[in-house]
């Protein structure tokens, strides 16, 4: 007489059989995805306040760096002037934040890598690493690009304009800051568009060939793009125009090579 085997055995045998989605593993929920968040900002924010701190005694010194692109592109008596008691304290305050987020890009995309990790399959989160050094190489490139090779040219097409009359050219130290630091801050953040079209090939939503045809178009948005975030001067918004569309092409080729490989039976047009 042969034995029945229960069914709930049955049901256990397989499902141990079927593979098990490593995502769905790992899947939270709605709160526990804010509370991740919130934890990945309290971190990135310590590392921030913590590297503000390390640079607020060399405030003077940041800011005599970011005054270097304009260092002799003032006509005949102009230069940097403040208009406030307290306007310089305040000036080396904002050059130790800026340094500090510079400094703390390596954790704060670190933390980044970890709120998006629990997404990702085992392959793809031992990429933190790559990952982390990437993203701080690209931020804190196009930052550099900004200051060795725009911010030189960009002041001269500004100040020599005063050399012509006799109006005497004189800048805010605050006005100053906040116009080198958002330039230099956005090209580190467009620098990051292929890293940004990395996640998105890798997650299936763009392809190597989708992106290749919609070139024309995305070129056209780039500028758009370059003309709203930058002063309004065609030297500024072309100069960075033209690395946008580099590292379009770039992002081109990572999602032709690290891309979501199209599923089988699935239309490739």
């Amino acid at each position: 007489m042969s034995e029945e085997v229960p069914i709930e055995s049955e049901e256990a045998s397989v499902e141990a059989e079927a593979p098990a989605d490593e995502v769905d593993a790992y899947r939270m929920s709605l709160l526990d995805h804010l509370v991740e968040l919130r934890s990945c900002v309290i971190r990135s924010g310590l590392a921030v306040i913590v590297c503000v701190a390390v640079a607020m005694p060399f405030g003077e010194q940041i800011f005599t760096w970011l005054m270097a692109p304009a260092a002799g592109q003032f006509p005949e008596g102009g230069g940097f002037t403040t208009l406030d008691v307290t306007e310089r304290f305040m000036v080396w305050l904002k050059c130790s934040l800026f340094a500090g987020l510079f400094g703390a890009s390596p954790v704060v995309f670190h933390q980044l890598w970890s709120f998006i990790a629990p997404g990702l399959y085992r392959q793809e989160k031992r990429l933190v690493m790559p990952f982390v050094l990437c993203a701080t190489t690209l931020f804190i490139g196009g930052g550099a690009f900004c200051y060795y090779q725009l911010m030189p040219y960009a002041m001269h097409f500004f100040l020599s304009m005063g050399m012509a009359d006799d109006a005497l050219t004189m800048v805010s130290m605050s006005r100053y800051l906040s116009f080198s630091t958002r330039l230099i801050i956005i090209f580190g953040g467009v620098f990051e568009l292929p890293l940004i079209i990395f996640f998105l090939a890798r997650l299936g939503v763009v392809s190597a060939s989708g992106l290749a045809r919609f070139r024309r178009y995305a070129i056209i948005c780039l500028f758009v793009g370059a003309a709203l975030v930058t002063p309004p001067d065609p030297i500024t918004q072309l100069m960075l125009a033209l690395p946008l569309v580099v590292l379009y092409e770039v992002g081109i080729v990572t999602a032709r090579v690290w891309g979501k490989a199209p599923e089988s039976g699935t239309d490739s047009g």
